[in-house]
């Protein structure tokens, strides 16, 4: 971890809370980049502290991006939408698909000011754009106009939202932005996405969203069923909502880097 990062500097119009831990940067700090203030790092070293498995989840969610991006592209999707994307790091969702794929156009989407001070100068005008949204508000997302600019909803359409959705309430409002989502997306388009779930290891995992939960207020824990709600009406493929690192697996994990199943994720495409 950088322990001297260079501190986030605030672009014209955006106002950053530095004193508040902050989701995104948390999990920037836990991948090893430079963007995260003090309160951040407390934060994450309160939580590794207790839970010495939470950086590992970090990166087992980086690697099944990675794949699911690569997985969508054989399917022959070139636009894709990251909800929810955090701060620019490693492996980013329109370099992976540029390896696969060189017309390729990605809208990142994120509710914090701070992703979209560091994020846009490291984007490919033209080609990938940083929009300031909320999944819980997805009409604002899907009817902004910058996203127009790029992306074409008759066509398919590759969604991804990683890390997300254990900050979300477990309420009849997010299912119905999601019902939303899935309404405005064209045949053929797919949704991955992936959350903390209870099933493997429910002590475990209640340990690490209470921490979670603790440091930033907001959340539910879900059992793999109640994640599976987020595909109705989508066709899950294989190897269906499963732990990160058993889905579509490529390279083998060192053990030490292998995280417990705390997290878990799939991929489902609309008939």
């Amino acid at each position: 971890m950088a322990d001297e990062p260079v501190a986030p500097q605030a672009s014209p119009g955006i106002e950053h809370v530095p004193d508040v831990p902050n989701v995104a940067r948390i999990y920037d700090y836990f991948l090893g980049g430079h963007t995260h203030y003090p309160a951040d790092r407390a934060a994450a070293r309160r939580i590794t502290a207790a839970n010495p498995q939470a950086p590992l989840l970090a990166r087992a969610m980086r690697r099944w991006l990675v794949r699911v991006v690569a997985a969508m592209t054989a399917e022959g999707i070139t636009q894709f939408l990251d909800l929810g994307a955090g701060l620019p790091t490693q492996d980013n969702v329109h370099e992976v698909a540029a390896r696969h794929h060189p017309d390729t156009r990605v809208v990142y989407v994120d509710n914090d000011p701070t992703v979209l001070a560091h994020g846009r100068p490291l984007l490919e005008p033209g080609r990938s754009v940083l929009l300031l949204g909320d999944v819980q508000d997805m009409a604002s997302v899907l009817d902004h106009p910058d996203l127009h600019a790029l992306i074409d909803l008759t066509a398919p359409l590759g969604v991804i939202v990683s890390g997300v959705v254990h900050f979300l309430p477990e309420t009849p409002a997010t299912t119905a932005q999601f019902a939303a989502l899935r309404d405005r997306l064209a045949p053929g388009s797919t949704l991955a996405l992936n959350s903390l779930v209870s099933d493997a290891d429910p002590i475990g995992a209640t340990t690490l969203f209470r921490l979670y939960q603790g440091e930033t207020g907001r959340g539910q824990l879900r059992t793999a069923g109640q994640l599976q709600q987020f595909f109705t009406d989508f066709d899950l493929q294989q190897p269906g909502l499963v732990p990160l690192d058993d889905w579509r697996p490529d390279v083998p994990v060192p053990t030490p880097d292998l995280p417990r199943p705390l997290i878990w994720g799939g991929m489902a495409r609309k008939p």
